[in-house]
């Protein structure tokens, strides 16, 4: 059993393979998997890099928890956890969660968030998005306005989640919807200071410049009051909101979290839910942009459903469907769902991954070089195509995972919010077809923004929304 290999070409020192990757990222991981094989090692600026394509990836996505750690990946490329804790250790220390104790995020996000429970949050996202719209969006017809597509739908879906998942006594508050729709950012460039500072430099620098202890200070604020109401009687608990729902899980041993306890966990709600989904979105918005024929196509059902649209009737429309798979499929980071191995593993193929070792898919590749050979007649995989999910044997759904869609993942690691996520953005695409035209000023597909080669951002170019 050998370790597995190191891809030697395009290296350079500090920076490793990172600028050779990013200037192609497709073909670059094509090459590195014909030279080496389903498994091969970068450097990708200092760290050391196992990437796993093809049939590799189901096993890493099906392995064992006592074999890798989606968490503790994540932590090495982002570490999360250490700027929370640097932000507000001295304010709030989070719980430790028993291995006996249902998960108080996971739990009760699959349980409530399930494709036939979205009615139950259908008007709080309706009120949430229009009201966006209405404030910031409102146009004649004709009048055109140019927008910062990423920052107006982070506030949006911000707006959206606070109110679903906060409740309507404290989700409207906007000095909270500000917070949250730039957390995941914050956080992210806080992480990324962590990783290239000395420790002792790294924290200071943290604490004094980069802190969210003020954004963390405001969801305590304003939800644990609400809580410690509804907890005393003071306040009905009639509807259902993510914090009320981690305020009521049991622990292990009977007892029941604090509403300090419950109510710090929103931050991870907001953490996983408002920057995925205002990416996906942003990049949906980018393909309808240069494609005037598609939104007349969606234009057209969207307005057989009627007047009023909610999220369960135009969840319905294949072709929106269809559309945002594809945009799932398409527009994926070229490497992603960072593990780390918690020991020694070794791969079907007979090579080892070292424990300590940072593991990721390549999930674009694995979605252009498919396990298995798709259906005849279908457009290339490296093509975007909004109709390709259409009129097939097997009904695919945006949230449907498989080897052809591992976005969310897959099996026990599957993303549980999956079903809400693409509700939500089928509504937003809808109301914003619609409503606008959308367009780029060259009327042409704008380029994506990939970073270190890894992940790809929507692109930064605005659109043009013209009222319809």
């Amino acid at each position: 059993m050998d370790v597995v290999s190191l891809v030697v070409f395009e290296t350079l020192p500090i920076v490793g393979h990172a600028l050779a990757i990013n200037r192609d990222p497709q073909k670059f991981l094509a090459e590195c998997r014909e030279k080496y094989g389903t498994a091969f090692r970068l450097n990708l600026a200092g760290r050391e890099t196992f990437v796993l394509t093809g049939r590799l990836i189901p096993e890493l996505l099906f392995a064992s928890r006592k074999q890798f750690s989606f968490t503790e990946g994540v932590e090495v490329v982002v570490p999360t956890q250490r700027v929370l804790h640097l932000s507000y250790d001295h304010k709030h220390k989070e719980e430790e969660i028993s291995p006996r104790d249902k998960h108080p995020i996971v739990f009760p996000v699959k349980q409530n968030f399930k494709p036939e429970q979205i009615s139950v949050f259908s008007e709080r996202i309706q009120k949430a998005f229009l009201g966006m719209l209405n404030e910031k969006l409102a146009l004649k017809p004709g009048e055109k306005r140019t927008l910062a597509t990423w920052d107006f739908l982070s506030e949006a879906i911000s707006r959206i989640s606070c109110l679903c998942f906060a409740g309507s006594r404290v989700g409207t508050n906007k000095d909270l919807v500000l917070a949250m729709a730039s957390f995941t950012q914050n956080i992210i460039k806080a992480g990324m200071l962590l990783t290239i500072l000395p420790d002792v430099i790294a924290d200071t620098v943290v604490r004094r410049l980069f802190s969210v202890e003020q954004q963390l200070d405001l969801l305590m604020e304003l939800i644990v009051p609400e809580l410690e109401k509804i907890l005393s009687g003071e306040l009905p608990d009639d509807e259902p909101t993510f914090v009320s729902m981690v305020l009521k899980l049991p622990k292990a041993d009977g007892s029941y979290r604090s509403p300090r306890d419950a109510a710090f966990y929103f931050k991870e709600i907001a953490l996983a839910s408002i920057h995925t989904t205002s990416h996906f979105t942003t990049f949906a918005l980018h393909e309808l942009a240069c494609r005037p024929q598609l939104v007349a196509e969606l234009r057209e059902m969207i307005s057989k459903v009627g007047p009023e649209r909610t999220p369960e009737n135009v969840s319905e429309i294949p072709l929106l469907d269809s559309f945002l798979r594809e945009v799932l499929r398409h527009d994926i980071d070229y490497l992603g769902l960072h593990h780390k191995a918690l020991k020694d593993v070794v791969l079907s193929t007979g090579q080892v991954i070292p424990e300590g070792s940072l593991v990721v898919a390549a999930l674009e590749d694995a979605h252009v070089y498919p396990m298995d050979p798709p259906p005849a007649g279908m457009k290339p995989l490296n093509e975007f195509d909004p109709y390709r999910f259409l009129n097939m044997k097997e009904d695919k759904w945006s949230s449907t995972i498989g080897n052809d869609l591992i976005s969310f993942g897959l099996g026990g690691h599957a993303c549980p919010g999956r079903y809400f996520a693409v509700n939500e953005i089928k509504y937003v695409l809808a109301e914003l077809i619609m409503r606008y035209n959308v367009s780029t000023a060259s009327g042409k597909r704008a380029k994506d923004f990939p970073v270190m080669g890894m992940v790809k951002f929507p692109p930064r170019e605005p659109l043009i929304f013209e009222g319809i």
